[in-house]
């Protein structure tokens, strides 16, 4: 009995910290004069996107649906470069920047132990908003 309730709390456990997707945004009025671009760019916010979710080996389980910020996606490869670019970028035309200048990506993938075909795989864009 023990083991079936530590069991359903792990799961519980990892549900509740898997699948989300976020973006934050610091706008220009945060950047203390700073340019983000060379030239004649005006400045409209520094963008930061990513996506986190639940794997059995390469089969996603609860990924960040990266279509609807901070909801999840059941049985959808969501967590990668592609979809979080998309995500980013989406959300600086929405700001009104006709420019996404100097783009960095980062995926990374953890295994949890002790179960030992789950992976935790998260993807993080950042990119400067220019028009």
């Amino acid at each position: 009995m023990i083991r079936l309730t530590s069991v359903i709390c792990l799961a519980i456990a990892m549900i509740a910290i898997v699948g989300c997707s976020s973006i934050q945004v610091a706008p220009k009025e945060s950047m203390n004069d700073q340019k983000l671009a060379a030239g004649s760019e005006q400045n409209v916010a520094h963008v930061n996107a990513q996506t986190w979710g639940l794997y059995v080996l390469s089969i996603p389980i609860l990924t960040g649906d990266t279509e609807n910020e901070g909801t999840m996606a059941v049985m959808k490869d969501t967590v990668n470069v592609k979809s979080v670019v998309n995500m980013a970028t989406k959300k600086s035309k929405e700001l009104g920047a006709t420019k996404s200048l100097d783009m960095v990506s980062s995926a990374s993938s953890i295994w949890i132990f002790p179960l030992f075909v789950v992976f935790l795989r998260s993807t993080e864009v950042s990119t400067n908003a220019v028009k």
